[in-house]
């Protein structure tokens, strides 16, 4: 079952990108759901991860914190940076090109926050270890 719930969010995601262009008003549904089946998702995968080990709700907690803390991060500042970058290019190259460049900037600043959450957590296991 956990193996068809990664192609359900995929899909989901997908209705999500296809209602913007189809039904818009639906759109910030299917994202939403999207977004929290992902995030239910990774839960489940922290949970198996760490069942029966020592301490195991501290970890738990500590990793889906940071996961929460990490969406935050990606929603705020992608979205800042996707309204920017939408403003600055759709009034030159038309809506479009504002909408793929409002696209990239939020997946870069997402890809951006992501390495900079490993780097985070590689530094704390390494101090964790000596």
């Amino acid at each position: 079952m956990i193996r068809y719930l990664f192609l359900f969010i995929f899909i989901l995601l997908i209705a999500s990108l296809l209602s913007i262009w189809l039904y818009p008003p639906v759109s910030p549904v299917f994202g939403i759901t999207s977004l929290l089946f992902s995030l239910a998702f990774s839960t489940y995968a922290i949970y198996t991860k760490h069942k029966g080990t020592e301490s195991d709700r501290l970890k738990i907690l500590k990793e889906v914190g940071a996961i929460v803390l990490t969406l935050i991060i990606v929603l705020f500042l992608g979205g800042v940076a996707a309204m920017l970058a939408n403003a600055q290019v759709s009034v030159r190259w038309g809506e479009v090109a504002g909408l793929v460049s409002a696209l990239g900037a939020s997946f870069a600043v997402g890809y951006l926050v992501r390495v900079g959450m490993v780097r985070l957590s590689e530094q704390k296991s390494r101090h964790a270890e000596a």
